[in-house]
């Protein structure tokens, strides 16, 4: 009815005796786990178990509450607890061996700990309901897993301190440097262990089975609290859980744990935007943070609202009253800084990514590395990662799911992975020190202007005026494909765009551009169009094809148009206009036109837009 609680032997002595007397109250009482009689009774969970534990005299007030919650006499008990004090102080003095201290290894709970209000009440309610389930035979394990700089010990601190009073026979905490050189051995902890628990040193077991062994059985009648910090994975937890059910196991590591039998995980993820400002406030100071609303909420975007980031800035901050948030604000704009920025003492974001990173094997690096440095969109498939990495789809997905588990990649739906900005701009960093120069880019923009290509021909099999061929084995093979397609990589293509123009790969930049365009024509997504269209126009330029810049200028000036942005359109128009006539072009000379009397309608000037219209007319009869 209860949770699971260490045995007594009432023979022992009277207060053995009163304490078993209080079990068989609580268990003979409907509802009397002791989180419902807190509520009755006004003491906390752990004040009423102790009372019942038979190793200290409980108070008097106790006692009272403790009958009151499980419906019975107070006064008949008033007498009892009066009887077990005569008792108690007429008994002879027990020769009992000395007993080792109990442990209490939490660190301090952080004076500014801000955020993981709705975690940690989740998990303080998952705990002791599950303490309180009478027919549990296990224990409760619970996962806290995420990537470097989500504050993974801090949580578990935070939440291990909350439960410490339900677990009078002591806390241990153990950091088992996972992702370091001086990891721990399971063995090692196992020794750590059993010796907290007060194990003599020459009796600790050489052989790793047997020492598992004791380590369980000094737990079996005691109710403590274990938490086993930054662990590699799940092989290095299963020896320290204990076999039975008064334990509670609190473990953190990078890695996903799924596979660790009968835990609870929880993956932790950013701050919220408020969480973010509130942790900015506690460090930094909340008249500074509240004075600079729009800086600090710059400020907490640039540390990607990660918990570690923003406690190096909130650091930062209070240790330089002279700075505004503005200025630490400025000094992040640079992205090629940014990490090296984020350094406070002897907190460093680089090196919380670093453990992480070296914990990889070289091609989850590899892949790791391009994704960051070398593709600029928002989500992304297999496939892309594939062309980075010069690789088959099928072990690009095997090495994305590895970084997945090791929560350097997030995978928010089946098929698509994304990065958090503060990696991509490590993993770049990491490409820049470590990777020769090679054809990835191209690869990746080869792909996407030869599928965006295949996509548009199905969609509009008339809008290719320019060359630009379609990747023959290309995965869209139907309309429904295609726009499918466009829907998931819209936004990356307007990105890469911008991508191979900064590289330098305008043959790329104005193709891809050109080759989607159709799409957002089809869709009337003319922001878009217009965005990827300024660079594309650019870009050809760039390359000297007057010809292609031309026919790309119509096609922005028709989505500045439609923008009601008439002016553009006419000033690209008329250089179109000009251009088509000093090369005899009459094709390209009527769709110039056709776009300059629509402009025009747009700008209220309808003679001139009749006027360019007859001249598209005449032009066409002689095309």
């Amino acid at each position: 009815m209860g949770r699971p609680e260490q045995p007594i032997d009432p023979g022992r002595g009277p207060l053995e005796q009163f304490a078993q007397r209080l079990r068989e109250l609580r268990a003979a009482a409907p509802g009397s786990t002791y989180r419902a009689m807190a509520a009755r009774a006004h003491y906390s969970a752990s004040t009423l178990a102790r009372a019942a534990s038979g190793r200290e005299m409980p108070s008097l007030e106790v006692v009272q509450a403790y009958a009151s919650a499980c419906g019975a006499d107070p006064e008949a008990w008033t007498r009892r607890w009066h009887r077990l004090q005569r008792d108690v102080a007429g008994a002879p003095a027990r020769s009992a061996p000395r007993a080792a201290p109990l442990p209490y290894q939490l660190p301090a709970d952080l004076p500014d700990f801000a955020g993981r209000e709705a975690e940690t009440a989740m998990l303080l309610d998952t705990v002791l309901d599950a303490l309180d389930e009478p027919d549990r035979r296990s224990p409760i394990v619970i996962g806290i897993t995420g990537g470097p700089g989500l504050g993974k010990t801090t949580f578990a601190v935070h939440l291990a301190q909350r439960l410490a009073p339900e677990f009078p026979d002591g806390q241990l905490f153990i950091n088992m440097r996972g992702f370091d050189e001086r990891r721990l051995a399971p063995e090692t902890v196992l020794r750590q262990c059993v010796r907290t628990l007060g194990h003599p040193d020459e009796r600790v077991p050489a052989d790793f089975d047997e020492l598992a062994s004791a380590y369980r059985s000094l737990l079996r009648h005691r109710r403590c609290l274990l938490v086993f910090d930054n662990a590699r994975g799940e092989a290095d937890l299963r020896p320290l859980l204990p076999g039975t059910p008064g334990c509670v196991v609190i473990a953190t590591s990078r890695g996903s744990l799924v596979g660790l039998e009968g835990a609870q995980t929880l993956r932790l993820e950013p701050f919220s935007a408020a969480e973010s400002l509130e942790l900015l406030a506690r460090t930094a100071g909340a008249v500074r943070v509240a004075a600079e609303p729009v800086a600090a909420a710059e400020l907490a975007e640039q540390c990607g609202n990660l918990p570690l980031a923003l406690r190096i800035a909130g650091a930062r901050l209070a240790s330089r009253p002279q700075w505004k948030v503005g200025t630490l604000t400025e000094r992040f704009r640079d992205e090629r800084r940014r990490l090296s920025e984020l350094e406070a003492g002897d907190l460093q974001l680089m090196e919380a990514f670093s453990m992480s990173y070296r914990a990889l094997e070289a091609g989850e690096r590899l892949v790791f590395r391009r994704l960051g440095a070398l593709f600029p969109g928002l989500d992304f498939g297999p496939l892309v990662a594939a062309r980075l990495a010069g690789i088959p789809e099928a072990d690009a997905e095997d090495r994305l799911e590895t970084l997945v588990d090791a929560n350097l990649v997030e995978s928010p739906g089946p098929g698509r992975y994304q990065m958090h900005d503060l990696l991509r701009l490590y993993a770049a960093t990491r490409w820049i020190a470590e990777d020769e120069p090679d054809d990835a880019a191209r690869r990746l923009l080869a792909w996407y202007t030869g599928t965006a290509a295949a996509a548009t021909r199905l969609l509009m099999p008339d809008w290719f005026g320019l060359d630009v061929p379609a990747l023959p084995d290309a995965s869209v093979t139907t309309a429904r494909d295609a726009l499918h397609w466009y829907e998931r990589e819209r936004h990356n293509i307007n990105a890469l765009v911008r991508f191979a123009a900064d590289a330098g790969e305008h043959d790329y930049a104005w193709r891809l551009a050109y080759a989607a365009g159709g799409h957002c024509v089809l869709m009337r997504h003319w922001q878009s169009y217009a965005s990827s269209g300024e660079t594309a126009l650019a870009s050809a330029k760039r390359t000297g094809d007057a010809a292609v810049a031309a026919a790309l200028a119509v096609n922005l000036a028709e989505a500045y148009t439609e923008l009601r942005r008439p002016d553009e359109a006419v000033a690209l128009l008329e250089d179109a206009v000009a251009h088509y006539e000093d090369v005899r072009d009459a094709a390209g000379l009527v769709q110039a036109l056709c776009g300059l009397s629509h402009a025009c309608v747009r700008r209220g000037r309808v003679d001139e837009a009749l006027e360019h219209a007859r001249r598209a007319y005449d032009n066409a009869e002689r095309a």
